[in-house]
């Protein structure tokens, strides 16, 4: 993994760097998924998609359990991401982060959401889809946590469609594998090795129905992308729950 990780950085530095091409090419898109689908596979995870991502320029909202979200998604549907502001200062990973087409946001100040709903607008017209995190936190992942409605703004400025995306980490159980949820301020690294020991790490990627935000106001399709998603998450919770009683 700290080998695919160096090259990942020489690879950047060659196409962004010396090539100076922009992440929005179609060779540069290819190489970031292919490196982000090798990631899942050198951790060990076995991959299940249903379902398929739409067409690029769609407003892509999923649940959130780990970091490991984040290159599972980016193997298959290749969006730009949303991020905290503080992370493009990160070493290294803010720089790739940046190099990726990661979209940066702050938080807490006057305008953020504006800003963000703009930048977020600006990326999606230019052709390339976007994906958020409307829990604003990861979960569990045995349910799925109340979206927020502000970040769902870009879909009506622009009458852009919404794809939700359920993830599930499916252990022995039926439930959510204990290792993957990157929660309760666990440190990284701890959470990673703990991947690289599950010999049967499952992925399930569920892309569901798209959802036309016309006739809807923000909260609305917020609740209907969030019941979606949670149809797909709550069941198997308590199909594992009946199992076991």
């Amino acid at each position: 993994l700290s080998l695919h990780i160096i090259i990942g950085i020489l690879l950047t530095a060659w196409v962004a760097g010396i090539l100076r091409q922009s992440f929005n090419t179609p060779f540069y898109q290819r190489l970031y998924s292919w490196w982000l689908g090798k990631t899942g596979q050198i951790i060990g995870a076995q991959v299940k998609v249903m379902g398929k991502p739409a067409a690029q320029g769609t407003l892509l909202v999923a649940n959130h359990i780990s970091w490991l979200d984040i290159p599972m998604l980016g193997a298959y549907a290749t969006p730009r991401f949303l991020s905290k502001h503080e992370v493009r200062h990160w070493p290294v990973i803010g720089w790739l982060a940046e190099k990726s087409g990661t979209l940066f946001i702050s938080r807490g100040h006057v305008g953020a959401a504006g800003q963000a709903s703009a930048e977020i607008l600006q990326a999606l017209q230019g052709g390339r889809s976007v994906l958020l995190f409307p829990e604003g936190t990861t979960s569990t992942g045995n349910d799925v946590r109340t979206f927020h409605a502000r970040l769902f703004a870009a879909a009506f400025d622009g009458h852009i469609p919404v794809q939700p995306v359920a993830l599930r980490y499916p252990g022995q159980d039926g439930l959510t594998n204990p290792l993957v949820p990157y929660v309760d301020e666990q440190p990284l690294m701890a959470n990673l090795h703990h991947l690289l020991e599950e010999p049967h790490l499952q992925v399930e990627i569920h892309f569901l129905p798209v959802i036309q935000p016309d006739g809807l106001n923000r909260k609305a399709l917020a609740v209907a992308c969030e019941q979606q998603i949670r149809q797909v998450v709550k069941p198997a919770y308590h199909c594992a729950q009946n199992k076991a009683a």
